[in-house]
C-alpha cells in the first residue's frame, strides 16, 4: 500500500507483526513517519502500544475493516500519550486471563455464582413476577402507585448495588407521589422497549432528575440510581452504571465512555456497546448475559 493511502485515523496492520492486531493511526509526519496504536499489543508500560514507524522501511497495510469499536473509541492522544492513561492497557486477552487468574472457575465459580449472581437473577424473578409484561403500568393506571413503590424497594432490598446514600436517595424520591410517578412510568417504559433507545431513555434520566438528593443545598444525580432497575428487569440488554469501577475499567482497556457526571445517552450507549463486546468474548467462559459481564468489570477495575 502507499503512503498516501495512511491518514490519521486509518486502520492498518502491520505486516511482520500480525500478533499486534489493527492499529490505528495517529499522526502522520514528514518522510513516511506515522505513529500508530495496536489493539492488542500487550504493553508492559503505558502507551506501550503506540509506535512510530516508517513507512518507507515498513509497508503497512491499510486494513480491510476501516471501523473496529475499540479503536473507534479511543481516549484522546496528545504529546504522545492516552489521555488518562496510567497503568498499562489491557488488551481484551490480557483483560480476560486477568480475570481467570482472579476467578479459576469463571462465571461457574460457585462463590460467584451464589453470591454475586444468584441475589440478581433472583431480583430479576421478582420483577418477571410483579412488574413486567405491562403489570408496573397497569398498577399506575389504577392509581396504585403505593403497591408499584412497594414492589420497587422490595426488589432494592434484596441487592446491595446501591450505596447507603444512594438507597436513601432512591427511597425518598420515591415517597413523593409526583415525583415517583414520572419515574415508574419512565422506568416501565424503558424496560418494556425489545432494545435499549434514547426516545425512552431520555425521560427516565429527565424524571431521575426530579428525585436526586440534596446534600447541604445541592443536586447531584446518580448513574447507579437510574440503572439499577433497567439492569435488573432486562440484564440481557441493560448495564448498571456504577461510575467508579467503570471508569476504572474502561481505563485500563484504553476506552473513552465519554463520561459525564450527569447522566446522559450518549455515555450510556457507549457502556452499552462495550458490555456488547465483552459479552461476547466472555461467552466462551460461560457468560451468559450483562450480570456477568457487570462482574468481569468489577474484576478488572480492581486489577
Amino acid at each position: 500500500m502507499t503512503e498516501s493511502k495512511i491518514e490519521i485515523g486509518t486502520i492498518v496492520r502491520h505486516p511482520k507483526r500480525p500478533a499486534w492486531g489493527p492499529g490505528k493511526t495517529l499522526s502522520v509526519g514528514g518522510g513516511g513517519q506515522v505513529t500508530v496504536y495496536f489493539r492488542d499489543l500487550e504493553e508492559e508500560k503505558a502507551n506501550d502500544a503506540v509506535k512510530t514507524i516508517s513507512t518507507t522501511v515498513v509497508g503497512l497495510e491499510v486494513a480491510d475493516q476501516q471501523s473496529d469499536f475499540m479503536l473507534d473509541n479511543l481516549p484522546v492522544f496528545d504529546n504522545g500519550k492516552f489521555k488518562g492513561l496510567r497503568k498499562p492497557r489491557l488488551s481484551l486477552d490480557q483483560a480476560i486471563q486477568t480475570f481467570v487468574d482472579k476467578q479459576p472457575g469463571a462465571f461457574g465459580d460457585s462463590k460467584y455464582v451464589e453470591g454475586e449472581r444468584q441475589p440478581i437473577v433472583d431480583a430479576h424473578q421478582m420483577w418477571m413476577d410483579g412488574l413486567a409484561d405491562g403489570h408496573g403500568s397497569e398498577l399506575l393506571d389504577e392509581g396504585k402507585i403505593a403497591e408499584a413503590r412497594r414492589r420497587l424497594l422490595k426488589i432494592d432490598a434484596k441487592l446491595n448495588l446501591l450505596r447507603p446514600h444512594e438507597k436513601t436517595a432512591l427511597k425518598r424520591g420515591l415517597e413523593d407521589d409526583d415525583t415517583a410517578e414520572p419515574f415508574m412510568r419512565a422506568l416501565f417504559a424503558v424496560t418494556s422497549d425489545v432494545e435499549p433507545a434514547r426516545a425512552s431513555y431520555q425521560p427516565l434520566i429527565d424524571a431521575v432528575e426530579l428525585m436526586v438528593e440534596k446534600e447541604q443545598g445541592t443536586r447531584t444525580t446518580n448513574w447507579s440510581v437510574l440503572t439499577q432497575f433497567p439492569f435488573i428487569a432486562c440484564p440481557e440488554s441493560h448495564m448498571e452504571f456504577k461510575p467508579p469501577a467503570l471508569q476504572k475499567c474502561a481505563a485500563r482497556l484504553n476506552f473513552d465512555l465519554h463520561y459525564s457526571a450527569a447522566p446522559n445517552w450518549w455515555t450510556y450507549d457507549r457502556l452499552l456497546e462495550l458490555s456488547k463486546i465483552l459479552l461476547a468474548r466472555l461467552e466462551p467462559l460461560g457468560a451468559k448475559d450483562f450480570i456477568d459481564v457487570h462482574s468481569f468489570i468489577e474484576v478488572i477495575a480492581a486489577a
